[in-house]
């Protein structure tokens, strides 16, 4: 994820794309953190799971700024979010969405034997196991309560 985010730093750079250097910048500034936070050199690699942490924190701060921002009325700062989210997008996973996402969270629900809300927990844990994170941690959620209700 390291040699990627700096690659397409440097091509955005040389073709003069600003908006695109600017976020790409900020991922990579984010992921330095990161690794020093673990302990590692601010040029140490992260394990896959923690750089997509990393970047799913960052598209996540982003979509609230987008709440806050329409909230105000402040339309043209929300649309520079939204910008920057398409431009992290490609660094994380394909997501399970619709039916796929529902299938797996029968799955779960089925593996671990869950009967109510209580084991919400059981079922996350179990789907966060199986698909890492290429799924919206909400929208399972509240798929899981709607099922389990």
């Amino acid at each position: 994820m390291l040699t990627r985010l700096q690659a397409d730093l440097k091509t955005a750079m040389l073709a003069r794309d600003a908006a695109r250097t600017q976020v790409l910048r900020m991922a990579l500034a984010a992921y330095k953190n990161e690794a020093v936070a673990k302990g590692l050199s601010p040029q140490g690699i992260l394990a896959e799971a923690d750089a997509l942490a990393v970047l799913k924190r960052l598209v996540k701060s982003r979509e609230d700024s987008i709440a806050q921002f329409e909230k105000v009325g402040q339309a043209d700062r929300a649309a520079q979010e939204r910008a920057e989210i398409e431009l992290l997008k490609p660094y994380l996973p394909a997501m399970i969405e619709g039916p796929a996402l529902e299938a797996a969270v029968k799955a779960a629900i089925a593996e671990t034997g869950a009967t109510t809300k209580k084991d919400m927990g059981l079922v996350m844990k179990a789907l966060q196991a199986t698909h890492g994170g290429a799924f919206d941690g909400k929208a399972a959620s509240t798929l899981v309560q709607s099922l389990l209700g």
